[in-house]
């Protein structure tokens, strides 16, 4: 072990604070949700405000004290495994992992609607061009990753600036325009509209988008390990990066709520309904077309770092016996190729869904609401990991750790789970894209992805065989 206390011969150290910051910025801000809260109009700065406080403060925060106690590879799959063993270190692995699976359909389909939309808008209503479209995509980026074409840092830092924090400000820049030119805004600025009205049912269920927009954080402790100084930079990168998002999907969400009438906003197609508005009322309609290729290239970089990102922690898990030797393999490009592999025919299996329901709307919805459900779950298990080491790994030196001692990290994990438990029960709720007949049907598949891919890893576990641990591995 190094004086940082990461394995010797790993990662080198060679990202900045500013480089972290970007890529967990990256990471964590995913504006193809943005829509869905601009349902909620001007109290989405409540909401997003509310989840900030009592889910991305605790899962930041914590997430900075177990990154900066146990930076190696791994991530989520180590804390959780110090903590409670093998199995639910598997466990909580596997729901990172199998919430990006079913989450990449939404927002490659996000990213096929807003490339395409200057040339042809109405495409993002055929299923079966999103379903062709979001297939070639992945497979693609796939292949590429199956090359080690990995994003470096400042490929991703480009991608943050460009493709996220410059659009979004613009965005919000034109938004601002649109009213101060006498343009109606449609949303109300005044405080019966700040304070959202959580009687309507209907609509409680976007909230789950917010969770879904901040969840994430967790992941980059990968790059912890990649740091020059882990234990110093990546706290100070991580709560960054989350105020950073904080701000940016608030002020995209608001400028398509300002723009946009609620009864025509579509939920994949919003972003671009709102530059269209925006560029029209300033006579640049002509750079639709590219400004849509410029949001679709951001999210092509935040897709293409997911696809290898969570593989990493369950390739660990698999070596240490979760998983058969077939599945620890790597190729001579130190690509997981076989998870790769088995990932994209996933997400292939999961787009069908496209196929199923006549609504893309309702489709887009269901791939972003399950996987949030499952991902809350990991939080609940890192949660509960994060107190669990504060008394049985006291001594293991963490250069961050939540303040007010244990009473502090008892607070920030309990509000963190009760916060996620919340989302979860708002997350069956239908909205009022599904229609009344469909809305039984919603509930079931919510219920069903949820369960199964929830109990399948104690069945995968259980399958287990002791010849499955890599040698090394081996204790």
């Amino acid at each position: 072990m190094d004086q940082h206390g990461s394995p010797k011969g790993g990662p080198k150290r060679t990202l900045t604070v500013f480089a972290l910051v970007m890529i967990t910025t990256g990471i964590i801000t995913s504006v193809h949700g943005a829509p869905s809260m601009a349902e909620y109009g001007f109290s989405l700065i409540f909401i997003y405000g509310l989840v900030a406080l009592v889910f991305l403060l605790p899962s930041a925060l914590i997430s900075a004290e177990l990154a900066t106690g146990w930076p190696e590879d791994g991530g989520v799959y180590v804390w959780v495994k110090t903590a409670f063993g093998e199995r639910m270190g598997f466990v909580a692995v596997w729901q990172q992992w199998i919430e990006n699976v079913i989450w990449f359909p939404s927002i490659l389909t996000v990213m096929v609607v807003v490339a395409t939309y200057g040339f042809a808008p109405d495409l993002h209503e055929n299923r079966w061009f999103i379903f062709c479209a979001i297939n070639a995509l992945f497979w693609a980026l796939t292949i590429g990753n199956l090359f080690g074409m990995h994003t470096s840092s400042w490929v991703a830092i480009i991608c943050t600036v460009f493709g996220r924090i410059l659009p979004i400000l613009f965005l919000f820049g034109l938004a601002l325009l649109f009213i101060n030119r006498g343009n109606p805004s449609q949303i109300s600025f005044d405080w019966n509209s700040f304070i959202p009205d959580f009687s309507e049912t209907s609509k409680l269920t976007f909230i789950v988008g917010a969770f879904l927009t901040f969840a994430g954080i967790e992941a980059s402790a990968s790059n912890a390990a990649s740091a020059k100084n882990p234990r110093r930079d990546y706290p100070v990168a991580i709560i960054s990066s989350a105020v950073i998002a904080l701000v940016l999907v608030t002020l995209i969400s608001l400028a398509i709520a300002i723009v946009v009438p609620q009864e025509q906003l579509d939920l994949d197609a919003g972003i671009m309904q709102a530059i269209t508005i925006l560029l029209d009322s300033n006579g640049l309609g002509a750079l639709v077309a590219v400004a849509g290729l410029i949001i679709a290239l951001g999210m092509l970089g935040e897709v293409n770092n997911w696809i290898p990102a969570p593989t990493r922690g369950l390739l660990v898990a698999g070596r240490d016996g979760s998983l058969a030797p077939i599945w620890q393999r790597e190729n001579r490009y130190q690509a997981q190729q076989p998870i790769l592999i088995m990932q994209a025919v996933i997400v292939s299996s999961i787009s069908t869904i496209y196929l199923f329901f006549d609504d893309v709307q309702t489709a887009f919805w269901l791939m972003n609401v399950v996987p949030t459900l499952l991902y809350i779950v990991m939080y609940l298990l890192m949660f509960s990991a994060a107190i669990r080491l504060r008394y049985t790994h006291a001594n293991v030196p963490r250069r961050y750790r939540v303040p007010v001692g244990n009473v502090g990290i008892w607070v920030l994990a309990m509000l963190g789970s009760f916060a996620g438990l919340i989302a979860i029960v708002f997350g069956f709720l239908p909205p009022d894209l599904v229609k009344p007949e469909d809305r039984n049907s919603y509930v079931l598949v919510v219920a069903v992805g949820f369960v199964v891919f929830t109990i399948l890893p104690f069945v995968i576990y259980a399958l287990r065989r002791p010849s499955w641990v890599t040698p090394s591995q081996a204790s």
